[in-house]
């Protein structure tokens, strides 16, 4: 797995904990595309209606083109 250089130190320690598992479902704030893959979420709580992925703001190649958190608005 490929280690992101720009996330925020307040970030951290989400990025230690997550797993990308879905595939691109989610929405860029940046670039508009949809291409932000969901995320393992250690906090998941049993859901009938499936599970519930943790979605960063941004897509990996606007964070790394514009050296900001993915996951900061």
């Amino acid at each position: 797995m490929k280690v992101y250089n720009y996330i925020c130190d307040t970030h951290k320690s989400i990025d230690t904990t997550i797993i990308p598992l879905s595939p691109c479902r989610g929405k860029c704030l940046d670039c508009g595309e949809k291409k932000v893959h969901g995320y393992s979420n250690p906090d998941h709580i049993s859901n009938p209606f499936g599970y519930l992925y943790l979605i960063p703001m941004k897509c990996i190649s606007c964070s790394e083109n514009k050296k900001i958190c993915m996951w900061c608005k």
